[in-house]
């Protein structure tokens, strides 16, 4: 069956209803997650206030096996739509509005019943997709995407991969951990930075440090019907975390929470375990000995296995040989060896 598309316009309020009832899936798995900052927010909502156009949403159309009832996935518009959403349930002001619109800061609550009735009869034009396969849909979310706000490589394979390798990474980029320990900021989380980091752990774990991230494509190709490895290296990193966080019950406050720091933390304690003839320091011993490294660091005249660390966390971080030289220097600074 060929797929088609039909021009239809849905009305806010009928968009919302058909969301509370479980018949419009806002964030289908090939979306990425919300980023729009609030400002972009409001300035959508006086977009809708003001009457003046927004660019076409696409939907798929299908028929929910459960219910029999129409149901749709956001193609494109996962965003304006929950700034919508998130409108209504007063959840921002209108800043970017004029400040004579009658409606400058003003949130939902605050809004006449003429202007709330102004917005949840706002038509958006709607491309209705039907008969169209998994793969296309990925296609077109991806080529609606590419020139408008770019995404990222990871979201690029999160629409466009599938399977087992996927779901595992998924789970461990989906940690709070990553936010709470500040590795990563909420807003980079937000565009699965999470998720490729988790991604270049495990393949550290398994492999060692590879060059840039070109592996991560070939893992999630390769490993689409099972990735039996998962229960080993999630038991692996979880070990050299719960080490790591014995070690440094600050982190969020140190230098090892930057990403290529982290990254050279967790290769130099998966190799440290790995070789049987070292045996890894206690976890205090193992936090003064980072500390004393810090403090290293630090000085306007550095050490020589300093300075290289430094060089090699300054540029092309995400290359082999300044992986390897981090990673070497920490296993050799947490072995106290000079």
């Amino acid at each position: 069956m060929s797929g088609k598309f039909t021009t239809t316009t849905k009305d806010i309020g009928l968009l919302r209803q058909l969301s509370a009832e479980g018949q419009l899936r806002l964030a289908p798995e090939f979306q990425r997650n919300a980023v729009w900052p609030r400002a972009a927010k409001a300035y959508l909502i006086d977009t809708i206030l003001s009457d003046k156009p927004i660019p076409v949403l696409y939907f798929q159309r299908g028929v929910s096996a459960q219910t029999s009832r129409i149901d749709y996935n956001v193609v494109d518009g996962q965003q304006r739509l929950n700034a919508v959403f998130q409108f209504i349930e007063n959840r921002f002001s209108l800043t970017e509005s004029d400040p004579e619109s009658g409606w400058y800061r003003k949130r939902w609550k605050a809004l006449s019943d003429a202007e709330r009735e102004r917005i949840l009869s706002y038509d958006f034009v709607v491309q209705e997709l039907s008969g169209y396969s998994t793969e296309s849909i990925r296609d077109m979310f991806t080529r609606m995407n590419r020139y408008v706000v770019a995404l990222s490589p990871q979201e690029l394979r999160h629409a466009n991969e599938d399977g087992a390798f996927k779901a595992f990474i998924e789970t461990l980029g989906a940690r709070p951990y990553w936010t709470e320990k500040r590795i990563f900021s909420p807003g980079a989380a937000n565009r699965m930075k999470g998720d490729e980091f988790a991604a270049e752990l495990v393949i550290l774990i398994l492999e060692g440090p590879q060059d840039k991230k070109k592996s991560i494509d070939f893992y999630y190709s390769a490993f689409q019907d099972e990735f039996p490895d998962s229960a080993d290296v999630e038991s692996r990193l979880d070990s050299i975390i719960t080490t790591i966080d014995d070690a440094l019950p600050d982190l969020s406050s140190r230098i090892y929470r930057r990403p290529a720091n982290f990254y050279s933390l967790i290769g130099a304690l998966n190799e440290l375990i790995e070789e049987s003839d070292v045996a890894i320091p206690r976890s205090a011993d193992v936090g003064q000995s980072l500390i004393e490294f810090e403090d290293e660091l630090a000085e306007e005249v550095k050490s020589p296995r300093a300075e290289r660390y430094f060089e090699a966390a300054s540029r092309q971080t995400d290359n082999v040989s300044p992986r390897r030289t981090r990673i070497d220097i920490l296993k050799n600074v947490i072995s106290k060896v000079s």
